[in-house]
């Protein structure tokens, strides 16, 4: 990793939190996961006790917390990164053209791509942050029942991957923006199609299904969800954040040689 890279993850993370709008963020966040945490594991307990007050051991036996909490709640988990990631890439790019430091940014002896990866990378770090905080809520199943760990860190892989994916987009809105709320808004819209895709690919006969359902970023997540680790999901993600990195690097060359 460049000194440039270095320089420009370090301003970021700085910038984070050095906003009230990052601790928002953080706690919006963490209190939808832990509603929806709650939600599924007051669920849980409602069932178990049931079933077990019909004196049904062979029920009881089927309700565990992985498929009836760990499973929905990285889905849930990625139903809020569809609403929050927008918000934390809204100002990577687009804040350097409001405050007027573009061009001081652009000047700089820093080359494009590290300007890119700087930003891309801070946005990563305050994301995992924001990941590792969730954490506590499916650590907390060892006390009550036996989650599965290899399904626990597929699911996070997932978020992970998925978030990341998010957010290498986000940052290319960013660069393209003129303002802030534009580039959130970019950004929701277009993943939310991304998301929507995967529904239509369903209804969807023969190899028109099949290419909207490889483009659909739900798809790909579903599987880490379930405790499944593909190879082709794992492409997808990679080529995608590779992709919107390299289109954001073409922008910023192109505003430095206007």
């Amino acid at each position: 990793m460049g000194t440039g890279v270095i320089t420009i993850l370090q301003k970021e993370w700085r910038q984070y939190f050095l906003s009230p709008i990052a601790y928002v963020i953080l706690v919006v966040f963490l209190a939808l996961a832990g509603f929806f945490y709650y939600d599924l594991f007051t669920y849980f307990v409602q069932t178990q006790t049931m079933y077990q007050a019909y004196q049904n051991p062979e029920m009881a036996a089927q309700v565990n917390v992985n498929d009836m909490i760990l499973t929905p709640l990285f889905h849930n988990l990625s139903v809020l990164l569809l609403l929050i990631i927008p918000l934390v890439t809204m100002r990577l790019y687009a804040e350097e053209r409001k405050n007027g430091t573009e061009e001081l940014l652009l000047t700089s002896p820093i080359r494009e791509s590290s300007i890119v990866y700087g930003k891309f990378l801070g946005a990563v770090s305050f994301y995992l942050a924001a990941l590792l905080l969730t954490a506590q809520f499916p650590l907390l199943l060892y006390k009550y029942g036996s989650p599965d760990l290899g399904k626990l860190l597929t699911g996070y892989l997932g978020l992970f991957l998925m978030g990341t994916s998010f957010l290498a987009f986000g940052l290319f809105s960013s660069t393209l923006a003129r303002t802030q709320i534009q580039a959130a808004m970019w950004s929701f819209f277009t993943l939310l199609l991304l998301w929507i895709v995967g529904w239509v690919s369903e209804s969807l006969p023969g190899a028109s299904g099949e290419i909207l359902r490889y483009i659909a970023m739900l798809p790909h997540f579903e599987g880490f969800a379930d405790g499944t680790l593909k190879l082709s999901d794992l492409v997808y993600y990679a080529s995608f954040i590779s992709l919107f990195l390299f289109l954001s690097t073409r922008v910023v060359e192109s505003a430095r040689w206007r």
